[in-house]
């Protein structure tokens, strides 16, 4: 038998893992860099599409809160500046696409927290203010939209909350619905595939939660957790949990990046429905950051704005998950 000696093993055994590590890089996905934010750089901002635009808005530049309201068009690649958000100047508000109306509602002024609500035509480019949200004034809450409707809950007023709203733009109405049965939370996601919204990640009482529970537009649910704590033959090494992360939607899978862990992260998670089950994509190649935006046009992710520290960021990226990753790009 041939003999090999420890040092060349351990080469070998190396070299194997260096060059799968390499291969699964080039098949989990590319980001591009593309035309920056032109408004001021900021963090805690709000976005939401209609009819394949982009639209953000207000925020907090590190001094002020923010009321300017931009758009961004993909197959031009180019902002444009649009109609101010007419409520006051805000940050950690929520926004959202109901049919071609977007919303903006809820935040902090720096000095109250906010239970506002409008809507945005953007055929006319005009804002016009909406029934008050019923619940609670707050932020750091999370929206989502399904079967034409909007949904309000989580966030902070002075207590965590899981509360859970439902608003029916045909008729301005609130509803109190029921809530979920899973952790209160500040600054967590939700993303929607088949008219189902999965919300997940934030953190209550200075801890990230681990739950993930969708709502499929009338009862929660709750799925399987973000961190391996049971017997389960699903990957042990998941690392999802964090606050302040940012979600968007492709090929019917979501994509959960950013946000704060025991420090800043930049890892990219996806989840398959079907199956209930997360995998890592190429890491974000911009600076790691909580804070910032995130919506999908024309079934590609983009990422915008955040913050790392006292860093305001105005960069805007592309991930294509399908593509092979490319450091030159």
């Amino acid at each position: 038998m041939r003999y090999v000696s420890n040092y060349w093993m351990v080469l070998l055994v190396a070299l194997a893992a260096c060059q799968k590590s390499s291969d699964s890089t080039e098949t989990n996905g590319n980001w591009i860099k593309r035309s920056e934010f032109e408004g001021v750089a900021r963090n805690e901002a709000v976005s939401f599409v209609i009819d394949n635009k982009a639209y953000v808005g207000t925020g907090f530049d590190g001094e002020n809160r923010l009321k300017d309201f931009w758009m961004y068009d993909q197959a031009s690649n180019y902002w444009s500046q649009k109609a101010d958000f007419p409520g006051a100047a805000r940050s950690s508000a929520i926004g959202m696409a109901i049919g071609s109306k977007g919303y903006i509602g809820t935040g902090y002024d720096g000095t109250n927290k906010l239970a506002d609500f409008y809507e945005y035509n953007p055929t006319t480019n005009a804002w016009e203010k909406k029934a008050d949200f019923t619940g609670s004034g707050r932020y750091g809450a999370t929206a989502f939209a399904i079967n034409n409707k909007g949904y309000i809950t989580c966030g902070y007023d002075g207590n965590y909350l899981k509360d859970f709203y439902e608003f029916e733009p045909t008729t301005n109405v609130w509803t109190k619905r029921e809530s979920m049965g899973g952790t209160k939370r500040t600054d967590a996601v939700a993303f929607v595939i088949d008219n189902k919204a999965y919300l997940v990640t934030g953190s209550n009482n200075g801890q990230n939660v681990n739950d993930l529970w969708v709502f499929d537009g009338s009862a929660w649910t709750e799925k399987r957790k973000i961190t391996n704590v049971s017997d389960d033959d699903y990957d042990n090494s998941y690392d999802i949990p964090r606050n302040g992360a940012i979600a968007f939607v492709m090929n019917n899978k979501g994509y959960v990046t950013l946000g704060s862990k025991s420090g800043l992260a930049s890892d990219v998670w996806e989840y398959d429905p079907i199956n209930d089950l997360w995998d890592t994509k190429t890491s974000f190649e911009g600076v790691a950051r909580s804070g910032a935006v995130a919506f999908t046009l024309n079934n590609r992710g983009y990422v915008a704005l955040g913050n790392s520290l006292s860093q305001q960021f105005d960069d805007l990226w592309e991930f294509d998950p399908s593509a092979e990753y490319n450091k030159n790009d």
